[in-house]
């Protein structure tokens, strides 16, 4: 049942009105009361919330238009319908323009009052659908908003620029400007107050007072900060850094926080203020080189970067494997060390895979540190250095295997790389390439020296056993995450390439110990 006001100076109009709705639509309507005035009508819709109102337009006073540009002004859906002695075009403008959704003429005709009541109820029956619709989108807005943003930090943490995903990614984290900056915060836990405690305070402090973003906490160690900018100006960053540094000014003084701001660039170039925001890191550091808690110089980290951003990998080699005999000779396992070391780690991951265009799985695998925090924490030396020399050198192997290819066999490739579970075709990938099948058959054969079909078995079948030598999850699970629905299928294949299958392959490698490959 809706309901219906009737604003009208002429009393047999109001009358008239009534009695129709009353003798013929009472079934879905009734008139919950009426007005004389543009002012009484404003005061009848606030205290009396009808769905429609039958409004004349001229009236003393306050106008029809004037009265329902105030009752709009109130919220709620509301439905429009204008009473007028005659036609004019430039008030039939003006009212659509408020969202009148009909008007009819006096006399009033049974049937021309059913026809409006009709679009007023249709237009009402719109609008909540669309206001339902517009709940259920922000509701799904706020629910991915963290998921958007942890994913967003991701990418900038690896150097994976945004793209054209960075539309949704301002829209999610209420990003309004072009320019910002990453800035590192390293926080460190007392005994009156943890780690998370004191990131919780930090974290709730820039929600709520700044209009920065925070993301999660890093190896127990930093959060980065998305801090949007108005202009390039260095002056709204020192300005930011002073009052969060004011707000946690004992922290600051204890040695609990620390903050290293990166380069301020266009929000599309932001995944190198966090690589330009960890140089920082390394070159001002608070511990000087000398002290007995350092066991390798600061002086090393500089160099290795500087080799690093000049593409003189033999260098960067050189002192990388210096930095890991300092660690071994010194003989000890201390925290600030380990994070140092996998600071340095991350830089030569991101530089170098960058320019090598190598896949995002290839990145989150090279980035995945789990089993050297857990060999360092357990004082295992010798097999940390050389699980941190495989990690170079598989970065090193990924570089040169994909330097001496073409970029479209790159941009095929990493394709693969990055959709390798799901169903991939020969004709899909050209597609998305912009080139004929044909032509990307024969690349794959004159680059490769494989077809399309071989290499994308070689890189399931690769993936496919590193996941067995996980010895995690069940070969069932291991097929589906390798792009094969069908196990049974994928058994038959595994064992005609591998030469046994994939739960032999798995015992296997139980028997030969953990890290260890067969075939």
């Amino acid at each position: 049942m809706k309901r219906i006001l009737i604003v009208d100076d002429e009393q047999p109009i109001v009358a008239g009105l009534s009695l129709l709705i009353k003798r013929y639509f009472s079934e879905d309507y009734t008139v919950v009361g009426s007005a004389s005035s543009g002012r009484e009508a404003i005061e009848k819709a606030r205290e009396l919330s009808p769905d429609i109102l039958l409004m004349d337009v001229q009236m003393p006073g306050i106008s029809g238009l004037e009265a329902i540009k105030t009752i709009v002004s109130f919220g709620g859906p509301k439905a429009f319908i204008l009473i007028t002695a005659y036609e004019r075009f430039d008030i039939a403008r003006e009212a659509l323009s408020l969202g009148v959704c009909d008007y009819i003429l006096k006399p009033v005709s049974r049937d021309r009052l059913e026809t409006a009541l009709r679009t007023a109820s249709q237009y009402l029956e719109r609008g909540r659908e669309l206001e339902k619709l517009r709940l259920e989108i922000t509701e799904q807005d706020h629910q991915l908003a963290p998921l958007i943003k942890d994913a967003f930090f991701y990418r900038i943490k690896n150097g994976i620029p945004c793209g054209r995903d960075m539309y949704v990614i301002k829209k999610a984290l209420q990003v309004q400007t072009e320019w910002a900056v990453i800035i590192l915060i390293f926080i460190r836990s007392a005994e009156d107050e943890p780690l998370q405690s004191l990131y919780k305070r930090i974290t709730e402090h820039i929600q709520y007072k700044t209009e920065a973003v925070i993301g999660n906490l890093e190896d127990d160690l930093y959060a980065p900060v998305l801090l949007p900018l108005k202009q390039p100006a260095v002056e709204q960053l020192q300005d930011w850094l002073k009052r969060l540094e004011s707000a946690f000014s004992a922290e600051c003084s204890l040695g609990r926080l620390s903050l290293y701001p990166g380069e301020i660039l266009s929000i599309e170039q932001v995944h190198l203020s966090w690589k330009s925001a960890f140089i920082q890191y390394m070159n001002q550091t608070s511990l000087k080189e000398g002290e007995a808690l350092l066991p390798w110089p600061l002086s090393l980290d500089r160099e290795l970067i500087s080799a690093l951003m000049g593409g003189n990998l033999s260098q960067v080699q050189e002192l990388y494997e210096e930095i890991l005999s300092r660690i071994l000779a010194r003989g000890s396992s201390d925290t600030h060390s380990l994070h140092r070391l996998l600071s340095v780690i991350t830089l030569i991951v991101v530089q170098i895979t960058e320019k090598a265009s190598i896949s995002e799985q290839e990145i989150h695998f090279l980035l995945n540190y789990d089993e050297l925090v857990t060999l360092w924490n357990a004082g295992l030396l010798s097999p940390f250095i050389q699980r941190a020399r495989d990690v170079f050198h598989r970065i090193i192997e990924k570089a040169r295997e994909k330097k001496s290819l073409s970029p479209t066999a790159k941009r095929a490739l990493m394709y693969i790389e990055n959709h390798f579970a799901e169903p991939i075709s020969l004709e899909q990938v050209a597609d998305i390439l912009g080139m004929a099948p044909a032509s990307l058959s024969r690349l794959f054969s004159e680059e490769l020296g494989t077809g399309f079909a071989r290499t994308l078995i070689e890189y399931r079948l690769k993936r496919a056993k590193e996941l067995l030598r996980q010895g995690t999850i069940s070969v069932k699970e291991v097929s589906i995450a390798c792009g094969y629905q069908d196990p049974n299928y994928f058994t038959r294949l595994f064992k005609n390439w591998v030469g046994m299958t994939p739960t032999e392959y798995m015992e296997a490698q139980k028997k030969k110990g953990e890290g260890a490959e067969v075939l």
